[in-house]
């Protein structure tokens, strides 16, 4: 491959697309999101394939490599896909048994719940249609009376808001990452 043998690569591709396919997505919990990761990872094995000296097994480096891309992912968009709200979900029970992780994620969970306590009571209610009863914005709207626009800006502030609540904190990326790379 390191030649620019295309046929070596569509070797490599086929052979290992699929698993890291399966990584990506159970991480993710995305498909699309998942196979855009796994096409950025062979993407960039390709336009790399000459300087790139792996060290050891192929298929450790690329799995390494999604948990990196996910965790990268993850950080770019923890608002936009809802990671935060996830995150307030999950049951202390569901963790590993790891003592560190589960503090940050039931402080985590503490900042989540008391941010969403603390907002206005239509941005509150707004947020919890959308995030407990995973109603659509037009849903929201037509449930409360409003513009699908003003329940959309009221989501986009209130996990502003509890991004922000996170970021003064601890490291929300950190925790996910923590229990993403402890969950396989």
């Amino acid at each position: 491959m390191a030649a620019g043998d295309q046929q070596a690569f569509t070797h490599l591709y086929r052979r290992y697309w699929k698993g890291l396919y399966m990584a990506a997505a159970k991480a993710l919990r995305d498909r699309d999101a998942a196979a855009d990761i796994v096409q950025d990872i062979f993407l960039s094995l390709w336009n790399r394939r000459t300087e790139l000296q792996v060290e050891g097994s192929l298929a450790a480096y690329l799995q390494t490599s999604v948990r990196y891309k996910v965790i990268h992912f993850i950080e770019r968009n923890i608002v936009r896909h809802d990671y935060v709200s996830q995150l307030s979900n999950i049951e202390s029970s569901a963790m590993p048994p790891v003592a560190e992780i589960r503090l940050q994620l039931k402080d985590a969970q503490l900042i989540i719940h008391q941010t969403v306590s603390r907002m206005p009571p239509k941005m509150q209610e707004v947020y919890k249609l959308s995030r407990e009863e995973h109603l659509s914005h037009k849903e929201i709207a037509d449930k409360m009376g409003i513009s699908s626009e003003t329940s959309k800006k009221h989501i986009q502030h209130a996990m502003k808001l509890i991004k922000l609540a996170l970021g003064q904190t601890a490291s929300t990326a950190s925790i996910l990452a923590g229990f993403l790379l402890l969950k396989k």
